[in-house]
């Protein structure tokens, strides 16, 4: 075998909690058992003594067995029984302790914001909120949304979630005749300002993410999700109302409200507002 071939092996083993010296000893045993503790400490160039005590370590895993023989020869579980009963137990441990940590954790969660400054970060809480959902997502991003996200709320969709989605761009493709309901940004899927993802779930966890996808905040705080979920609505209320009586508002507002942006808005109005503004008064002459 390559030597690289026995390093990334000696270090995979390492990385689930082999010792460097069980890990060499045992893929020496795979490699030439049944054998004597001198023939594997030989082998694999670590001292008779020090092989002894690693023998009698791999043993207590459950890795290796002592076979007859004089003087004693040992033999390697193979591989395949030893990992999958290794991964058993590690999963079923790994469920008992997160069992017990969580009835010791304090319902603390809502004490705080997390900030999130990295998109792999970042998708992953959106994944996990989106998970975690029992009964509604609410939504206002551009669309279509990253693969990850949307498979996680076609799932959400079939696990019977209502989704309320508010989208820029074009219309999303989630589940026909799941509990999905869509509006178009401002009725129009005009996009009209910094693109913000933001999600609430349940009312009681909520994720706001930058446009830049760089930064963004999740949190349980009711203060945090309150504004989350107020907002979303709002939006979903603008959207019923100008698909209602756009003509009406426009005439009165302008197209994309840019007379109520311009008076109120955070920001200076923008090149994308303006631009929209002046392609819909070009169709209505």
């Amino acid at each position: 075998m390559a030597q690289s071939s026995t390093s990334e092996i000696v270090d995979r083993l390492v990385q689930i909690g082999f010792s460097d010296q069980e890990a060499r000893i045992y893929m020496t045993l795979v490699l030439i058992g049944p054998a004597t503790a001198y023939e594997l400490g030989k082998q694999a160039r670590l001292a008779v003594p020090n092989t002894y005590n690693v023998m009698r370590s791999l043993t207590g895993k459950g890795a290796a067995h002592q076979v007859s023989g004089q003087p004693a020869r040992y033999i390697a579980v193979p591989p395949q029984q030893f990992f999958d009963a290794m991964a058993s137990k590690t999963t079923r441990l790994c469920q008992e302790l997160a069992g017990k940590l969580n009835n010791l954790r304090q319902d603390a969660n809502d004490e705080y914001v997390e900030m999130l400054s990295a998109p792999a970060s970042l998708e992953k809480r959106i994944l996990a909120t989106i998970d975690d959902a029992v009964s509604q997502i609410v939504l206002k991003t551009t669309s279509p949304v990253p693969v990850r996200i949307h498979k996680a709320l076609q799932a959400a969709a079939k696990r019977g979630v209502e989704i309320l989605f508010v989208y820029y761009g074009e219309k999303p493709r989630l589940p026909s005749g799941a509990k999905i309901r869509l509006w178009p940004h401002e009725g129009n899927a005009a996009d009209v300002g910094p693109d913000f993802f933001i999600l609430c779930v349940d009312s009681r966890r909520a994720l706001v993410r930058d446009p830049s996808g760089m930064n963004g905040a999740y949190s349980e705080n009711l203060s945090f999700v309150h504004l989350a979920g107020v907002y979303l609505r709002h939006e979903i209320y603008l959207a019923e109302i100008m698909m209602r009586f756009e003509d009406e508002i426009e005439s009165e507002f302008g197209p994309a409200l840019y007379k109520l942006r311009g008076a109120y808005g955070m920001l200076p109005l923008q090149g994308a507002i303006l631009s929209f503004a002046e392609m819909r008064q070009k169709r209505k002459r």
